[in-house]
């Protein structure tokens, strides 16, 4: 196939695949993303796309695996590491999780995402006192942090516990 050819055909299964997306067709999607070219399969954009598709498909083991290449080709980029993290925690455990965001936490100290999500698995462990540390850190990065800290079902037993503000 010709260069302009390949890259036609890249196109046609990318609008395809974004088409299923769309519909809520994710395994047909995936499957359109499993066609495309090597160059274009590791497009940043297409591999956060395709990225998105197995978490939305709970196809954890597939997305820990591409979030861990993603994170270790742009470690720059904390979300690579929450999203290998949280992928790693549905394929996993929760430990794996946690020292996958602890090692992130030492190169983006001020993510709050991270901060966050190192309460959500304390809080889940039952270290209620690191929980609480974490996210008031996380609120101290970003005050809207403080909304998701009502709500998110991971830190109940820190609500119950009355230990958010």
């Amino acid at each position: 196939m010709s260069g302009l050819s390949q890259i036609r055909e890249d196109f046609k299964r990318a609008e395809c695949a974004v088409g299923y997306a769309n519909l809520g067709m994710v395994n047909d999607a995936l499957e359109e993303l499993e066609h495309l070219s090597p160059s274009m399969a590791a497009d940043g954009g297409v591999m956060e796309f395709k990225l998105r598709l197995l978490e939305r498909a709970q196809k954890w083991p597939d997305a820990a695996s591409l979030a861990a290449r993603l994170a270790s080709s742009h470690p720059n980029e904390a979300r690579w590491f929450v999203a290998w993290a949280f992928a790693k925690r549905r394929s996993d455990s929760l430990e794996t999780a946690s020292k996958i965001l602890s090692e992130a936490a030492s190169l983006h100290p001020k993510d709050p995402l991270i901060q966050f999500n190192l309460g959500c698995y304390a809080a889940q462990r039952g270290d209620l006192n690191a929980a609480q540390t974490f996210v008031r850190r996380a609120i101290e990065l970003d005050h809207g942090m403080e909304k998701l800290a009502h709500e998110d079902p991971d830190l109940e037993p820190l609500r119950q516990a009355h230990l958010i503000d």
